[in-house]
């Protein structure tokens, strides 16, 4: 079998199209549903490959290099500003993201003019960041490629652009130049990366320049330096010509493909890939399709079983099958009650931490205007209109810094009472199908569980946009021509009122926001842990009284749907053992 990890990924979603051609058969809709998630998520799988270095390394040639045309712009000079995000797509898409939330498609040639510091000096453009789909046969493996700018530059703002996407990295590559030796900045840039990326692959760029002895050279000193200078215990380096690998694939050549060392990095690379990043995701793409087959393959049995059974013996073995359900259905019942009421914690641990807030928003505002009125000597005029906005920009300041503390506390909470429900849901689910295998004597291997909703589907839908959540306020001024020793106090006065009363709407604003959203999001956790369970059952019925149906009709009617049924049994099969290899490959 090809190792590749975009080989086993496209194994993988052929098994799952074999389950999603059976739930098609069975009318089975949840489960298909259930399947396309998979399928989904597996598609939509991201690796956030980061390219680094310092400025003129050759960093866009390399990405070129890798996509096989020269659609990012390079140039002598310090050139990238703006971090770009090079994924797949059928086609050549080009998108701007600007800071304010707009987008614009643009055509290539238009690319230098928003991602190049010529073109958008200083970002006055207001770029978020450019998205660039490219057909690129490297990008179907779910990598992510993105070209960021250069460090250690003139330009300031480049590298604070680096810096800033450090979070955002799974793996970095790192472009050395065998032209310059290692400068201390980059050492610097290095230590910083550390703590961000799982795993660094060093490339010694522009070996073109070298002859065979040098380059050796280059390699074992870079080396050197990064086990000595910056900590490294592990380091290999691949001395690599970016030029000669974009001009190898342009042109079409072997010789400067090979010359340029290209397919030594790229299949290291995909070793990382399948070992590292593959084998969570084959194995939980697998685990969950092997689950969903058994699931399938429970219900084709049960009806093959029911084909086979005495029409009596089958309407009896129906009424045992409705009086447990009905039983395990009030469990569920009980359940979901107990969610609702666990539920409570979320609001409670909410309304604990802005109350909490709000009070230490008062007291520490209250404190700083006391500060800039006793060291200020503006006139009343000046100074009503320095303490508004003072006051607008703290709060505002404020929430920013406190929200996503909060964000987390809640989430904590939630999950917690997601993950129990849930854990629940899938017990009582697990019954209903053992003991529906047990009335017919068959047995439950698997079936497709119910999933803690991730933050994405949960609380990324609860906490809303932060940019609508200060609402302003204009105040009165009754002072302003008053003298001094007058028009203080009642200014000092009147912005006490204002701090109450700003800090007061916006906390009141967060709190029936994340109260509604937080409701919408248990609602429909809610609506699906019902679905599942009532397509169980509804599922197994529906198989059980079609079984009566046909064993009414004729033995011909009936030979017909058990040859049927047997052919769906052997496609589950195939897939099963298909999910069985394919775990194989990274045993848990």
């Amino acid at each position: 079998m090809d190792r590749s990890y975009g080989k086993l990924k496209t194994e993988v979603l052929k098994n799952i199209d074999m389950l999603e051609s059976v739930a098609t058969m069975r009318e089975a809709r949840s489960m298909f549903e259930y399947l396309e998630e998979i399928k989904q998520n597996l598609l939509n799988d991201r690796f956030n490959l980061v390219v680094l270095g310092e400025f003129k390394r050759g960093k866009t040639t390399f990405l070129n290099a890798l996509l096989g045309t020269d659609i990012l712009p390079t140039d002598v000079l310090p050139l990238t500003s703006i971090v770009t995000l090079i994924r797949f797509g059928k086609e050549i898409k080009i998108e701007v993201i600007f800071l304010n939330g707009d987008t614009k498609t643009i055509t290539p040639g238009e690319l230098p003019g928003y991602v190049t510091e010529a073109g958008n000096p200083g970002n006055k453009k207001k770029v978020k960041e450019v998205c660039l789909e490219h057909p690129s046969t490297y990008l179907k493996e779910g990598i992510m490629l993105i070209d960021t700018p250069g460090v250690g530059s003139i330009y300031q703002n480049n590298t604070d652009e680096t810096y800033s996407y450090l979070p955002k990295v799974d793996a970095a590559i790192f472009l050395l130049s065998s032209d310059q030796p290692i400068s201390q900045s980059e050492i610097g840039f290095l230590k910083d990366i550390a703590p961000y990326s799982v795993k660094i692959f060093f490339i010694l760029n522009k070996i073109d320049y070298l002859s065979v002895t040098d380059r050796q050279k280059a390699v074992e000193f870079a080396k050197k330096v990064l086990i000595e200078r910056v900590g490294f215990t592990e380091v290999n380096i691949f001395p690599l010509s970016a030029k000669l690998a974009l001009e190898g694939k342009i042109e079409h050549s072997d010789k400067k493909l090979s010359e340029s060392n290209l397919q030594s990095f790229t299949s290291t690379l995909d070793e990382f890939l399948l070992s590292e990043k593959g084998r969570a995701t084959i194995n939980a793409a697998c685990h969950k399709g092997r689950n969903a087959a058994f699931e399938l393959r429970l219900g084709v049995e049960l009806e093959m079983k029911a084909l086979d059974l005495p029409i009596e013996e089958l309407k009896a073995k129906i009424e045992l099958f409705d009086d447990m359900a009905k039983r395990l259905q009030q469990e569920q019942e009980d359940n979901s009650y107990i969610f609702k009421g666990e539920v409570n914690k979320v609001y409670h641990e909410l309304e604990r931490e802005i109350s909490g807030f709000q009070e230490y928003c008062k007291e520490t505002l209250n404190k700083e205007i006391d500060q800039i009125y006793h060291g200020q000597s503006l006139s009343g005029r000046k100074l009503m209109s320095y303490m508004e906005s003072y006051i607008e920009d703290r709060i505002k300041v404020s929430l920013e810094e406190w929200q996503p503390e909060v964000e987390k506390k809640v989430r904590d909470v939630f999950n917690k009472v997601v993950s129990r429900f849930t854990n629940r849901t899938n017990l009582v689910i697990g019954e209903l199908l053992k003991q529906s295998a047990e009335i017919f004597d068959l047995k439950l291997e698997g079936f497709a569980e119910i999933e803690a909703l991730t933050d994405e589907t949960s609380l990324y839908y609860i906490f809303g946009e932060q940019n609508t959540m200060f609402v302003p306020d204009s105040i009165k001024i009754y002072a302003l021509f008053l003298p001094g020793f007058i028009s203080g106090p009642m200014i000092m006065s009147e912005m006490r009122k204002k701090i109450e009363r700003e800090i007061d709407r916006n906390c009141g604003r967060l709190r029936t926001d994340y109260n509604e959203r937080i409701i919408k999001s248990v609602d429909g956790f809610r609506k699906q842990f019902k679905e599942k369970f009532d397509t169980v059952i509804e599922g197994t019925r529906f198989v059980l009284v079609r079984a009566v149906e046909k064993r009414e009709s004729s033995q011909k009617e009936t030979t017909k749907s058990y040859e049927k049924l047997s052919r769906q049994v052997a496609i589950l099969e195939y897939a099963i053992s298909g999910f069985n290899s394919l775990s194989s490959v990274y045993p848990r």
